[in-house]
């Protein structure tokens, strides 16, 4: 796991991380907007991560993650995946549930756990840069690609609507845009797009590809 830092601090890089991702950039105000706090509070914990030579923060406010950011940005991200797909699809807890105790637990779990996770799943262990072979769909960032493992829940109604817009095991496709509040999730497959709710793509379990 990489240099220990608060879970405040923590959930500042993991924010830059998805907003970067989402938008190319992130500023004092974007942050402060996700995670619902202050803006002078957001500007703090900033000064505090560019010390640690985490990010780096332009003139014009625009803030980046520095290879080091990144990389620890990133090994928060792979624990929140290996939690929340733990939670969804061993425990069999609600999305909503699953992700709200991925947050929490992301940010005190050991590396051994996390291995135990990983292998009850059928995971490759954790890798310093975060990849984990299954996941679920909602985990995904603008821009990766997935190919579809299995339909999750109970719920028939939603699961043949998944199915019925062409997502089905074996499918591959890629992540274009995820709303500014993380619904709907837009995404194409071949050569058609199609939305998704958050809920809906909770259930969906995948594979991340690379080109």
């Amino acid at each position: 796991m990489a240099e220990t830092l608060s879970p405040s601090l923590e959930d500042y890089l993991e924010t830059i991380l998805k907003l970067c991702e989402e938008n190319g950039t992130a500023k004092i105000s974007d942050i402060a907007k996700r995670l619902k706090i202050a803006k002078p509070s957001v500007t703090q914990a900033v000064a505090s991560l560019r010390r640690d030579g985490l990010v780096n923060q332009a003139p014009y406010g625009t803030i980046s993650l520095t290879e080091k950011g990144r990389f620890q940005a990133q090994d928060v991200w792979h624990r929140h995946q290996i939690i929340s797909s733990f939670l969804l699809e061993i425990l069999k807890v609600s999305p909503a549930v699953a992700e709200k105790d991925a947050c929490l637990i992301e940010h005190v779990i050991s590396p051994e756990t996390i291995f135990r996770m990983a292998d009850w799943l059928g995971e490759e262990h954790p890798s310093p840069l975060g990849s984990v072979l299954r996941l679920s769909l909602d985990a995904l960032l603008p821009g990766q690609k997935a190919r579809i493992i299995k339909i999750q829940g109970k719920n028939t109604s939603i699961k043949r609507r998944i199915l019925e817009m062409g997502l089905v095991p074996g499918a591959e496709l890629e992540v274009e845009r995820i709303a500014p509040l993380g619904d709907p999730m837009e995404l194409r497959m071949q050569d058609y797009h199609l939305s998704l709710r958050r809920e809906e793509a909770a259930l969906i379990l995948v594979h991340p590809i690379q080109d």
